[in-house]
């Protein structure tokens, strides 16, 4: 009866460390994919011309952008937003692509997906009406829609484009974390 009792009491004990574990390991990927999506923020902001971007935006009648891994093959889009050179030139503008959009960190595979939206009424109507938006998480889509009316009411859009950087992991709809910022035009930078 003793080794009974005491056996339930060590299984207890034991799936109380093993859920810890799992909650550990959980928290451990969600804060590396945070940073990821802080990098690839940072790069996006720091690399990226605002006027070059409007224009390529304009000259294709964009509302925004989807950029994930498979448009570092879109040549004209990788040149523009991963200019070769900015490494040193030891880095093509491909590789640049990849690592900032698809790293692999302690063997787990992240995908980020960045979204550039143009801050002015058609930009935020075109997004907020694609089938992009849609696939979102709720707490994303709500704070899409408040920054979507502050950006609207201001004169913003001649001078910055709205940026989202979605970094995804793991198999479980919860695996999703996200940071958001802006490209400025260089002259208020």
């Amino acid at each position: 009866m003793s080794i009974t009792l005491l056996s339930a009491v060590a299984i207890g004990l034991f799936s109380f460390f093993t859920h810890a574990m799992t909650y550990t390991a959980d928290n451990e990927r969600r804060t590396v994919a945070i940073n990821v999506a802080r990098g690839t923020m940072a790069y996006f902001e720091k690399n990226v011309l605002f006027s070059s971007l409007s224009n390529y935006m304009t000259e294709n009648n964009l509302s925004f952008l989807k950029v994930e891994k498979n448009s570092c093959s879109h040549e004209a889009l990788s040149s523009l937003l991963f200019p070769s050179g900015n490494q040193g030139e030891t880095i093509s503008s491909q590789q640049s692509c990849t690592a900032q959009l698809a790293p692999t960190i302690n063997d787990v595979q992240y995908e980020t997906t960045v979204y550039i939206i143009r801050c002015d009424q058609e930009g935020w109507d075109g997004f907020l009406t694609s089938s992009e938006f849609a696939s979102l998480p709720e707490r994303l889509k709500e704070e899409i829609r408040r920054e979507r009316n502050n950006m609207i009411s201001s004169e913003a859009g001649t001078y910055m484009a709205k940026l989202y950087a979605v970094v995804r992991w793991g198999e479980r709809n919860g695996d999703i974390t996200w940071v958001e910022g802006v490209v400025t035009d260089e002259t208020i930078r």
